[in-house]
């Protein structure tokens, strides 16, 4: 595992609006990379208690904290359908601001952001994690996505294990109204395929509920990317009580290349089958813990990150479209 620059942050105040799971995720990483952290929840006694704890600073208006309090940047970790209202607010004021994926649940909105980002010279990022998972990366940097017939991708996991203690139903990703359904909620697979092999020409999807969960959004989906010179298809479930996390790429020849997240890369050519194998070091959490040291250097060096708005816009305009609402 590589070293830690556990200081990159130091010196800096980063406010994490939401206090959810993902929120708590980014603030514990925060502080470990030595920023002070300030946190936003509606919910105040959940936030009193958290900050109590961990050692946050609450936040409980977040119109007046952002007139009043000095931040260096924002990220946004509320629900899908609160992520657009809550960065203009951030953005107005001139913050730097981070997004967790999708970047909303419709392009209302989205636009105006964007120019606004433009106007205020501000920083913003999209948050896909998987962009720095080892086994990604090593196929970004390898793979020759012309010689590349067609792709599969597949995501699965069990709703109701997600979160100890949480009904499942109260969660976003079981509330339409809130932006959620396996096809936004799993954009990661949708941004993955793109940054491996570009924007796809046309989408085609089939999606449903087929579970007997209490949720009123789509909990498994089936979406192909058409290219020019490829296929690529994209499983994705709420379904799996065994996590899946994989994709398999086969060439005109015929060889393939099989990812399986955290564990390894198996691929094969005409000299036989070979694998890049990094499981025994493997922490979900580095993942996260590399977006934000990226994300704070992108901040310092004012470098706009690469899934800046504007690929994040692009990936909610594919899942819409799959979605069949665009």
């Amino acid at each position: 595992m590589e070293s830690r620059t556990s200081d990159l942050a130091f010196g800096m105040n980063l406010l994490v609006v939401g206090a959810g799971s993902i929120g708590r995720r980014h603030a514990r990483n925060l502080k470990s990379l030595g920023a002070k952290v300030f946190l936003f929840d509606v919910n105040t006694e959940l936030l009193n208690t958290i900050c109590e704890t961990e050692g946050y600073t609450p936040c409980t208006n977040l119109v007046s904290f952002l007139k009043e309090e000095k931040v260096d940047a924002a990220l946004v970790c509320t629900p899908t359908h609160l992520h657009i209202p809550i960065a203009h607010q951030i953005v107005q004021v001139g913050i730097d601001i981070f997004i967790e994926k999708p970047l909303s649940n419709t392009i209302d909105g989205v636009d105006d952001l964007i120019r606004a980002v433009d106007e205020k010279g501000c920083i913003a990022m999209v948050g896909f994690m998987l962009r720095f998972e080892p086994g990604l990366k090593w196929l970004k940097e390898k793979i020759h996505t012309e010689k590349v017939a067609f792709v599969q991708l597949e995501f699965g996991s069990h709703m109701p294990l997600w979160r100890k203690g949480v009904d499942y139903r109260t969660v976003y990703s079981a509330n339409h109204s809130m932006g959620g359904g396996t096809i936004l909620d799993d954009t990661h697979e949708l941004d993955y395929a793109c940054w491996l092999f570009g924007y796809p020409k046309n989408i085609v999807s089939v999606f449903g509920k087929f579970s007997s969960f209490e949720i009123d959004v789509e909990d498994t989906a089936m979406i192909i990317f058409g290219y020019p010179d490829k296929l690529v298809s994209i499983h994705s479930d709420y379904l799996q009580r065994k996590y899946s996390r994989h994709c398999k790429i086969c060439d005109r020849e015929g060889y393939t290349i099989e990812w399986v997240f955290g564990n390894s890369v198996r691929y094969s050519d005409k000299s036989g089958e070979k694998t890049f194998s990094y499981g025994d070091t493997f922490e979900v959490n580095q993942l996260y813990l590399d977006e934000m040291e990226y994300f704070i250097k992108c901040i310092r060096s004012r470098t706009k990150p690469e899934s800046g708005l504007e690929n994040g816009f692009e990936i909610l305009k594919i899942a819409l479209a799959a979605k069949k609402k665009c």
